[in-house]
């Protein structure tokens, strides 16, 4: 067979045969669905959030009270005094419901970018803190 020949029987091929539009046209549909399941479905909103430190959960408040804390490495999680030099640290502040890291020193920013939530999760990698929204009510340690 010449190298025209095969050329010709080429350009004869189907690509896309009647039966295609059937199978794109249902993955189309599934893909969609699937996208309005995952921005429309009901979640719960939390009423409090855990900061984790290397796993371990170390601090819970309720985010209905308004306030503004720091985590730092190694140290805890304590209320926040403004002037006071921290290293390595995380502020974290509550408000309207939300938590959400206002003030971080490492250099990914991150966990601030994210912003505010009453769901789901705030992760800082640099100092391994993470911040879990949750549904029950916790109560702020008496010592913090």
């Amino acid at each position: 067979m010449s190298r025209e020949q095969k050329a010709a029987l080429v350009r004869k091929q189907k690509y896309f045969a009647f039966g295609d539009v059937f199978v794109f046209a249902a993955a189309l549909l599934l893909i969609a669905a699937l996208t309005a399941f995952a921005f429309l479905a009901p979640r719960e909103e939390g009423n409090s959030f855990t900061v984790y430190y290397e796993g371990e959960a170390v601090f819970s408040a309720p985010l209905g009270e308004d306030a503004v804390y720091v985590f730092t490495v190694g140290g805890g999680v304590r209320k926040f005094a403004e002037g006071a030099a921290y290293k390595e640290y995380n502020v974290i502040e509550v408000s309207d419901g939300k938590v959400r890291v206002r003030e971080a020193d490492c250099r990914s920013q991150d966990c601030v970018h994210r912003g505010a939530a009453d769901w789901g999760e705030i992760v800082c990698l640099p100092h391994a803190m993470r911040i879990e929204v949750k549904g029950e009510a916790a109560q702020p340690p008496a010592d913090y």
